[in-house]
């Protein structure tokens, strides 16, 4: 809606007019407008190509994206939910919890599973503080 009304006050063009009423070259004026703007998926490749530049340079904002944390200096210890499931998306999702596997070639009945923070368990802390 704010766009037609931008591009319509750009080519002096009023609110009511209808269709059959413009000239021609108005016509190509507003669809050579309408070409040279950026549409959903463009927009959403924008926004994902800055994300990915933050990450590879090493920036805080890229960090935080990473860890799935708020980006823009919000609060951590309560109300960070939508942060994390925005965020969060970027992170290759692995699991918590690994297998134990005995080292005398038993197998166990039943698998016995050791929970590990998530940092000893994923490569992120490698990949945000390299050696």
């Amino acid at each position: 809606h704010k766009t037609a009304q931008r591009i319509c006050s750009k080519f002096s063009i009023h609110k009511t007019c209808r269709l059959h009423e413009l000239s021609e070259l108005q016509i190509q004026q507003i669809s050579l407008e309408l070409s040279n703007m950026k549409i959903e998926t463009d927009l959403k490749r924008e926004v994902i190509n800055n994300i990915m530049h933050h990450r590879s340079i090493g920036t805080y904002k890229g960090k935080r994206h990473v860890m799935g944390y708020p980006v823009r200096g919000q609060r951590t210890k309560t109300n960070a939910r939508t942060a994390r499931k925005l965020n969060g998306r970027w992170i290759k999702k692995e699991g918590f919890s690994t297998l134990a596997n005995s080292s005398n070639g038993v197998q166990l009945s039943n698998p016995t599973f050791i929970s590990l923070p998530f940092f000893a368990q994923s490569r992120l802390f490698e990949r945000l503080f390299p050696r």
